[in-house]
């Protein structure tokens, strides 16, 4: 049975304080940011405790949110960091924590269960199958695998009660996510822990005497035009992509879905053009209608507009023929012939025929003085950022955050009753109040009088119960809001002396994990093992759970799954799963021990760790693992896609080449590297 219907929720993305404070203040419901480690965007500026407590103050008082991405892979020589930032999360209070890891969701469920999990795009979560086994391990949203249909999703939500968030606007990944290994393997930096080199990005050959041309490269997303659509389905959550961007891209998006939001069912011509406005590369509606037009011919790795072509270099600047508008306060980038980016910069002065103006248009010739000795011959100017988004001093004025206070207020014959959470032996009671002649006491009036700072600590009113009907004048309220938090404040003093929970939980991971034994075994695949795919799209679930039913009737028993809806499958179709033997395989990933007891309590025998860990965090990992060891393949994929590959070769500008397969049990196409995958991730000596 479907939720009633929800509105849906604008969520932006932040890579700074400021960035964050521009989009709320633009109109987004929330913002996904990422603290220093263990998030998918290393290079953006990311958050400290501080900032994160003031923006949580800032964002709650306005009735927006805040989410916290934790959605990388851990190592098993990571997790002691890892508890202490949930620790400290956990103070915090954020709306949710969005996670990749099956450790991470096994140890915010077993250790911090006041904290609200949402499953990360890097899941690779894209049916209902894997949503519903998700659904039983506590999480509350699936962000869903971009390379979805509407079709795909239209059935997905039809299938489901649980929070739903999908991408509507931003750059895209060729890869499924958390199946790209391209940057690891070519670089050293995984996509997989933040450090995407967006190789998918760079220009390619076909053969040694073939141009060069961004062969994997997507088009953008922008699918305002699909709002109606996704209303109708009852969607939780729009998500915007960009925590490398700053306010300068981030605002104007905000503002024309927000616009064009506020207008549903019809959205105006105008939102429309705010959109179109906006700084991005080529854009479509993404895979929504499908992946054959997915990505675009013409180089575009450089992510703007181009805005002019540079036809002169002197010692003192570039003359530039503007074929769009410029302004003072841009961010510009030149770029060569070869849609290399050869430097970035704020454009400070523009001069047009021998006087300084602020702003240029297209059509016109204009000098940008400065030292440009890198450039050769003919470039472009992309326009990569506009002027006229500056919230750097609202984020620098935000207060300090308070710690939150919930409070549980009744009224009733008896008087005023205040509880705080916290503070559980601890109830502050009134005398008894007149039954009201016209306008009682509201809930809202409560609230209103609660909801407020007191030193380091803010109330924070969870429910309120209101019995008859009270008249409380509005002075007294005040009186007897002044009395409870002086009488509850010094309780407070006492009580942070003391261990808090988020201490506590990481005292009893600490002590569990010294007393945790493993394994220390490894398996084999048995020889007639039924490998149930990493990726099913939902259109083939139909075929798969009759294929599983089948092969049991036939006598199979081992099973090897390689994504959590392969585990449901079976739980759903075979229901004993202890006369079975489920293995986790690539690219089900496993990269910690506590990954690997989640997959223990999931009844699966044997688990394959993560193919991107080299020999020494594999060996680190089988010496807590509580399940045996399987072989890693002799090679698997550097990228899935469902986007048709329409070659059979690559090479880079190193001349390094690379084969594409296309999977039909998967019904993917595959990149592979001339080195087998595997070997060359088990040799490296970081990960």
């Amino acid at each position: 049975m479907k939720n009633k219907h929800r509105r849906m929720e604008l969520l932006a993305p932040a890579g700074n304080l400021e960035t964050a404070v521009a989009a709320l203040v633009a109109g987004a419901d929330a913002v996904y940011l990422g603290l220093g480690k263990f998030n998918a965007r290393s290079r953006a500026e990311n958050f400290q405790y501080r900032d994160l407590a003031r923006l949580l103050e800032f964002a709650h008082s306005n009735g927006q949110k805040v989410y916290i991405t934790l959605n990388t892979l851990i190592k098993e020589s990571e997790l002691p960091d890892l508890l202490l930032i949930l620790s400290e999360i956990s103070k915090l209070m954020p709306d949710a924590v969005i996670v990749q890891d099956l450790g991470v969701l096994y140890i915010i469920r077993r250790y911090f269960p006041q904290l609200t999990v949402h499953a990360s795009t890097q899941m690779n979560i894209h049916n209902s199958a894997g949503i519903k086994l998700l659904e039983k391990l506590g999480v509350k949203r699936v962000i869903l695998e971009r390379q979805i249909t509407l079709d795909e999703l239209k059935k997905i939500a039809a299938a489901t009660t649980m929070e739903l968030e999908v991408f509507i606007h931003g750059s895209l990944c060729i890869s499924l996510s958390g199946r790209c290994l391209l940057s690891n393997y070519a670089e050293n930096a995984s996509g997989n822990r933040g450090m995407c080199r967006q190789l998918c990005r760079r220009n390619y050959r076909f053969d040694v005497n073939s141009p060069l041309k961004a062969a994997l490269s997507p088009m953008d997303m922008q699918c305002m035009e699909l709002l109606p659509e996704l209303e109708k389905l009852n969607i939780a959550s729009l998500k915007i992509e960009g925590r490398l961007r700053g306010p300068d891209y981030v605002v104007p998006v905000v503002k024309a879905y927000r616009k064009a939001l506020d207008e549903l069912p019809e959205i105006s011509p105008e939102s429309f053009n705010m959109i179109r406005r906006t700084i991005s590369r080529p854009a479509a509606t993404g895979g929504y209608p499908g992946f054959g037009k997915w990505l675009q011919d013409e180089p575009q790795a450089v992510f703007g507009c181009n805005c002019g072509t540079i036809k002169a270099v002197n010692a003192n600047g570039i003359t530039v023929m503007l074929t769009k508008r410029i302004h003072l306060g841009d961010k510009l980038r030149i770029v060569d012939r070869n849609n290399a980016s050869l430097a970035g910069f704020e454009l400070t002065e523009i001069v047009k025929d021998n006087h300084k103006v602020t702003a240029a248009n297209g059509g016109s010739t204009v000098f940008i003085p400065g030292k440009f000795p890198y450039l050769d011959g003919i470039n472009h100017l992309y326009k990569i950022g506009e002027n006229g988004y500056d919230c750097k001093r609202l984020a620098a004025n935000l207060p300090e955050g308070r710690k939150h206070i919930p409070l549980e207020i009744v009224l009733d014959a008896e008087g005023l009753h205040v509880s705080c959470k916290e503070l559980p032996e601890f109830e502050f009671h009134s005398e008894n109040f007149a039954p009201a002649q016209k306008c009682g006491v509201t809930v809202e009036d409560l609230q209103s009088v609660f909801n407020t700072q007191f030193e380091q600590y803010c109330g924070k009113v969870q429910s309120v119960n209101i019995s008859g009907s009270w008249f409380i004048p509005k002075s007294v309220l005040k009186n007897l809001r002044r009395e409870f938090f002086n009488a509850m404040l010094p309780r407070l003093r006492q009580l942070e002396k003391q261990p808090d929970s988020g201490q506590k939980a990481l005292l009893r991971f600490q002590s569990e994990y010294r007393r945790q034994e493993a394994a220390s075994a490894t398996a084999e695949l048995p020889e007639n093992t039924l490998h149930i795919p990493g990726f099913i799209a939902e259109n083939d679930l139909a075929f798969w759970r009759k294929r599983i039913r089948s092969a049991a009737q036939q006598g199979v028993k081992d099973f090897a799954v390689g994504n959590l809806h392969g585990i449901m499958l079976l739980k759903d179709e075979l229901k004993a799963l202890e006369k079975i033997n489920i293995y986790a395989v690539y690219p089900l990933p496993a990269a910690n021990s506590q990954a690997v007891k989640l997959l223990q309590l999931l009844q699966v025998a044997a688990v394959m760790p993560w193919v991107e860990l080299p020999q020494a965090e594999r060996n680190n990992l089988a010496g807590k693992s509580p399940l045996a060891m399987l072989e890693l393949p002799e090679d698997c994929e550097l990228l899935a896609t469902r986007v048709p590959l329409k070659f059979s070769k690559l090479l880079d500008k190193h001349q390094q080449a690379y084969k594409v397969v296309y999977d039909a049990g998967e019904k993917l196409y595959k990149l592979y590297g001339e080195t087998p995958a595997v070997k060359k991730f088990s040799e490296a000596e970081v990960y």
